[in-house]
């Protein structure tokens, strides 16, 4: 029994002192969130005059129309009744937008964590039909996929959403 003590003791010596008690640099992002009170979500959709792209991601064609989204800030509408002088003509605003569909008139996009239709048959008019609150996860940094534990929602102030990231 004795002549295994001192092998033990060498291994668990070997196993305190391998154990690292810095942080994580997995955890890390270059970048910082853009924080909005879950209250604010509902009023912050509406239309707004054209303007240029700042990081354009998915398009979506409906009709005449081009849609594409400006990632996290909302999305352009494009109107393409002459495909060879495509007219930018409005800019739907919706903090935290990533993905978008349309169907039969409304369209259906992320705004953070909530899912908002909006009736888009009366365009350049529109209105939201409906909210399905939180059925979204928080959107992630661009370089992770989670949520780094120092903007987690314990983290921040009390009935906040992340809409955006930036560097």
């Amino acid at each position: 029994m004795k002549s295994l003590q001192i092998p033990l003791w060498i291994v668990a010596v070997f196993l305190i002192t391998s154990l690292s008690i810095e942080p994580d640099d997995r955890d890390q992002t270059a970048y910082v969130p853009i924080l909005m009170k879950k209250s604010e979500l509902p009023a912050s959709v509406f239309m707004q005059e054209a303007r240029e792209f700042e990081t354009p991601g998915k398009i979506y064609i409906y009709g005449n129309k081009i849609y594409v989204v400006d990632l996290f800030k909302g999305i352009h509408i494009i109107d393409n009744q002459d495909p060879s002088n495509p007219q930018k003509t409005g800019f739907l605003h919706i903090p935290g937008v990533m993905d978008l569909a349309i169907r039969n008139q409304v369209l259906y996009a992320d705004n953070s964590i909530d899912l908002v239709s909006i009736d888009i048959s009366s365009y350049p008019q529109i209105s939201i039909l409906d909210r399905l609150a939180e059925v979204f996860p928080e959107p992630t940094p661009p370089d992770l996929d989670w949520i780094p534990w120092s903007y987690s929602a314990h983290r921040r102030p009390e009935n906040t959403v992340i809409v955006a990231w930036v560097k």
